[in-house]
């Protein structure tokens, strides 16, 4: 169980993943609420009268997707409990209560770090749910850990009931090398409001609030990082949601200051909303209340036998990453487009934008010591719903047995790079 070992392969309706891999002694999930014919299962189904409401099907689909990791994760070692980092992806606010509340009950202590995102459709029809993280088959070189709270933090005894013993969840989760890290916004949660910090005059043309909140999380990151003894040059992933894509610039001009050297392997997501505002709307910024983006790291813990490798060169980054990070028995691989920064190659339509794409991720996997067979978790964004599949399609061509976990979800177009309709990075496992 030390290796890669895959669990729950769903081939069929156009779909092609494993809902469980393993990587060492971390295991890698995936999941939408279908069955093993790749079809929305009976029982996550929602029948009449509540089939118009969005919290039903968030409930009985993340109900169904808890299920599934309480019975299969014994069968790898681990458990709920053992989670480290889940990361959820839904259409949109309106379906984010009803799943929060589901995952607070299968998850109700020493719960993980996460971060949950509206992006956009998911396939197949009906889905509002897609599910990707990071458990632990604990042994004597590995166990969880909870790494303090700050003082000052957020009240959450009067929002629900489930929160008034633990928040829903962990600012900080080390399990062997790793360290995990909550996704953050700039929030103060007292006032309710932006950050004090953050917030950018209203009254006056200058200032940027992307380069602000950048600036601010990052701060913040580091005492979070410090708890584990690590620092920002021992980050090795972030992922970084956007609601605005054209706040990529802002955000890398405090990227390069931040990292000016060796930057960590990272992807920039659209997104349509992140956790605050509650309602929803396009171009929202500081003075309606709402943050404009949210970051999820990873990194590594120094002393604890894991060192940061840099894979590739940023010059050829699609922006301000490294193309890839190897530390440990993993080789975190950043967002890949057709073309990079150069601009589309070779050809607009997506199933070839996806044999470029794929042809990178292998020259990476072979730079970093590795094969795309390797690999336990793929991520893939899309701007046409109808293109998940195409994924699926490339994915079996380079994965012809035992595929990795896959989150696939649409999002706000255009991508960073002109003509650009998909985006996908990856996890690999790296053999001893």
């Amino acid at each position: 169980m030390r290796g890669r070992v895959v669990r729950d392969i769903v081939d069929g309706n156009g779909l092609y993943f494993s809902r469980f891999a393993t990587a060492g002694p971390y295991v890698f999930v995936g999941s939408t609420a279908v069955d093993s014919s790749g079809k929305l299962a009976a029982e996550a189904d929602v029948e009449a009268p509540y089939r118009l409401s969005p919290p039903a099907h968030a409930t009985r689909q993340a109900e169904y997707i808890y299920d599934l990791y309480r019975e299969r994760l014994p069968e790898l070692g681990s458990s709920l409990d053992d989670f480290l980092q889940l990361e959820q992806y839904i259409p949109r606010k309106v379906y984010a209560d009803g799943y929060i509340g589901v995952r607070s009950r299968y998850l109700d202590r020493d719960r993980p770090t996460t971060a949950l995102s509206a992006t956009g459709e998911l396939l197949p029809e009906g889905c509002v749910l897609a599910h990707t993280g990071i458990a632990l088959a604990p042994d004597e070189q590995h166990a969880k850990e909870i790494l303090g709270s700050a003082e000052g933090g957020t009240d959450w005894t009067g929002i629900r009931e489930e929160f008034s013993e633990q928040p829903p969840y962990s600012e900080v989760v080390a399990a062997g090398p790793y360290v995990f890290v909550v996704g953050d916004v700039a929030m103060d949660p007292v006032t309710q409001d932006v950050e004090a910090a953050v917030a950018v005059p209203q009254w006056i043309w200058l200032g940027s609030e992307v380069r602000n909140e950048a600036e601010f999380l990052l701060t913040r990151l580091e005492e979070y990082l410090g708890r584990a003894g690590a620092t920002l040059a021992d980050i090795v992933h972030t992922t970084v949601y956007l609601t605005d894509i054209g706040d990529l610039f802002e955000l890398d001009r405090v990227w390069r200051q931040r990292f000016p050297d060796a930057p960590p392997a990272r992807t920039v997501v659209p997104v349509r909303g992140v956790g605050a505002p509650r309602f929803e709307g396009e171009s929202l910024g500081h003075g309606d209340r709402a943050v404009k983006m949210e970051q999820l790291p990873q990194a590594i813990r120094p002393g604890f036998g894991a060192t940061k490798e840099i894979v590739g060169s940023v010059e050829d980054a699609v922006a301000y990453e490294s193309p890839a990070v190897k530390a440990g028995q993993l080789l975190w691989i950043s967002q890949q487009y057709a073309g990079g920064r150069r601009g589309l190659e070779p050809a607009e339509d997506t199933r070839t934008q996806l044999d470029d794409v794929f042809r990178r991720l292998d020259e990476l996997c072979r730079a970093g010591g590795t094969s795309l067979d390797n690999m336990v978790r793929l991520r893939a964004f899309v701007t046409d719903p109808a293109d998940a599949y195409r994924v699926y399609e490339s994915l079996k061509d380079a994965v012809p047995a035992d595929p990795p976990t896959v989150a696939v979800t649409a999002v706000p177009g255009p991508l960073p790079v002109p003509g650009a309709t998909v985006a996908v990075d990856a996890v690999v496992y790296v053999p001893e």
